[in-house]
C-alpha cells in the first residue's frame, strides 16, 4: 500500500515509487490527478461560530451561498466577515446592487465601535466597495477588469461579497443571468478569490432562483429571523458536515455584531392546556427544525386534523420577524380515550411550536387556553370549559401555583390568588411577548 510520502504531486503529472524507482502515474486516474491544498482566510475567535458552522475554516477559493429573508442578518455578517479580515489586513470587496455604500459605512462604523481608533482605520481601508454593477450579467468582465488585471482597482482582493444577487429585481425564470453570476464565481475560484454570495428567499423558504445556484456552490447557509434571534443553518456544505439543527445567533445590542445566543440550545418545547371535564390537562409538544438537504419541510401530527395546524403555522408566519418558511414540524398530543381535536388547543400548539423555533422552554406554570382565528386573536372559551377549569383548581387536579393564559373576557371570570395567576391575552402576539418579556 502507497503512504503519502511515496506519492509526488505537480502541476502536471504524478509519480509514484516501485521497488525504489519512481514510475509515471497511470494517466486519468486519482494517482495522477494533480491536488492543490486549499489555503484558508484566518477569521478572529469573534467569528468562531462562523467557523464551526462552515466546517472549521473559511476556505480560499470556495463559493459561499448566504440565503434569507430580509432582517435575517445577511449583509450584517457579510461585513462582519469583511472587517475581521481587514483587521488582519486581509482585502476584500463588497459589490452592492441594493444599498449605497453610506449605508454599509454606517453599519461598519457601529460594528467597530469598541475597537481601537488604529484597528478601525486599518480595517476600513482594507473593505472595498463598488456600487457601480447594475446588471450582474457584466459580473465576469468587472472581474476582468477591476480585479483580476493588475492595474485594477480592487486587485488583490481575496474575498468578494456579492450582495444581493437580486439586488436589481433578478426574476428566478433569469436562467441566463444567474448563470453569468455562477460564470464570476467559477473565475474567482479559479483565481483562489473567496465569494459570498448574498440571495434572496420566497416566502417558502425557498431560493430565489433556480435550483442551480445551491447546486453549484460549496457552501449553502441560511440565515431565518425568529424575534430578537438569527437561526444560522447549513444545508449543503462541500467543506464538512451540514448544520441541519439551526445554530441560534443574536445582535449585540451596541454594535449589532452577529454572536452566538446564549443559554439557548436546540430543544423541542411544551405548552400546558386544559380542554375541560372529559380530557383535563393536557401537555402539547412541539419540535421545529430545518430540513435536510434537498428536502421540503414535513408535519408530523398524529392525532391532529392537518388543515388546522398549517392554518396555525400560518398564521406565526404572519408575524413580525417570525420567518417560519418550509420547516419541519413535529408535534405531539395524546388526547384521551376518544376525543376529538378542540379548537381552543390553538393557541398552546402555536406557543409550543414558538417556543421550539426560538429554542426557548415554556415555563412550566403556564396553562393556555384558547382559539386562535385568522387575524391571530385569541377566543374566549366556552362556560363549559372556564366552570371545568375552576373546579379542577379547587379539587386540586391541577398543581399550583399555576399562571394562566386567557382571553380577557375569561380571564375576567377568575379571581387571582397566590396560588392561581391570571394573564389576559387578546392576541398571539401579546401571549409571546408575555410569557417571553425579553423578546420585546
Amino acid at each position: 500500500m502507497l503512504n503519502q510520502s511515496q506519492l509526488v504531486t505537480t502541476n502536471t503529472h504524478s509519480t509514484f515509487a516501485v521497488a525504489g524507482a519512481m514510475r509515471p502515474a497511470p494517466a486519468n486516474t486519482l494517482m495522477s490527478t494533480a491536488f492543490d491544498a486549499r489555503n484558508k482566510l484566518p477569521l478572529s475567535e469573534s467569528l468562531g461560530f462562523f467557523q464551526d458552522a462552515i466546517g472549521g475554516e473559511f476556505v480560499a477559493g470556495a463559493r459561499y451561498l448566504l440565503s434569507g429573508s430580509p432582517g435575517g442578518g445577511k449583509s450584517r455578517l457579510a461585513t462582519q466577515i469583511c472587517l475581521d479580515l481587514g483587521q488582519q489586513g486581509i482585502p476584500s470587496l463588497t459589490i452592492l446592487t441594493e444599498e449605497a455604500p453610506a449605508q454599509m459605512k454606517r453599519r461598519a462604523q457601529q460594528m467597530t465601535s469598541d475597537w481601537k481608533p488604529l484597528d478601525i482605520a486599518r480595517s476600513l481601508s482594507d473593505v472595498h466597495v463598488d456600487h457601480s454593477v447594475f446588471d450582474v450579467t457584466t459580473l465576469p468582465d468587472f472581474l476582468m477588469r477591476q480585479v483580476l488585471s493588475p492595474g485594477g482597482a480592487y486587485h488583490g482582493v481575496k474575498l468578494i461579497v456579492l450582495d444581493s444577487i437580486q439586488g436589481q429585481g433578478l426574476a428566478a425564470s433569469a436562467t441566463k443571468s444567474y448563470a453569468k453570476v455562477l460564470d464570476f464565481a467559477r473565475l474567482c475560484e479559479e483565481h483562489g478569490i473567496t465569494t459570498l454570495l448574498l440571495c434572496h428567499q420566497t416566502k417558502r423558504g425557498d431560493l430565489a432562483g433556480p435550483k442551480s445556484l445551491e447546486h453549484s456552490v460549496d457552501t449553502s447557509l441560511i440565515l431565518r429571523r425568529a424575534m430578537q434571534y438569527s437561526l444560522l443553518a447549513i444545508r449543503k456544505n462541500r467543506y464538512g458536515p451540514p448544520l441541519l439543527q439551526p445554530m441560534p445567533l443574536r445582535f449585540d445590542p451596541v454594535t449589532i455584531r452577529l454572536e452566538p445566543a446564549p443559554h439557548c440550545e436546540p430543544r423541542p418545547a411544551m405548552a400546558r392546556t386544559y380542554a375541560g371535564a372529559g380530557t383535563g390537562e393536557l401537555e402539547l409538544q412541539a419540535s421545529v427544525t430545518v430540513p435536510s438537504d434537498g428536502l421540503r419541510g414535513r408535519m408530523t401530527a398524529p392525532g391532529l386534523p392537518r388543515k388546522e395546524i398549517e392554518q396555525l403555522v400560518s398564521c406565526i408566519s404572519q408575524m413580525k420577524d417570525m420567518d417560519f418558511g418550509e420547516l419541519n414540524y413535529s408535534i405531539n398530543c395524546r388526547l384521551p380515550g376518544s376525543a376529538q381535536y378542540n379548537p381552543i388547543l390553538g393557541l398552546p400548539l402555536c406557543i409550543a411550536m414558538i417556543g421550539s423555533y426560538l429554542q426557548r422552554s415554556v415555563p412550566e406554570n403556564n396553562i393556555y387556553i384558547g382559539e386562535i382565528d385568522l387575524f391571530r386573536n385569541v377566543r374566549a372559551i366556552a362556560p363549559a370549559i372556564s366552570q371545568a377549569l375552576k373546579a379542577a383548581l379547587d379539587t386540586g387536579d391541577i398543581d399550583t401555583p399555576v399562571t394562566l393564559f386567557l382571553h380577557p373576557v375569561t380571564a375576567a371570570e377568575f379571581t387571582a390568588s397566590e396560588s392561581v395567576r391570571v394573564v389576559p391575552c387578546t392576541t398571539l402576539e401579546e401571549a409571546v411577548f408575555l410569557t417571553w418579556p425579553e423578546l420585546r
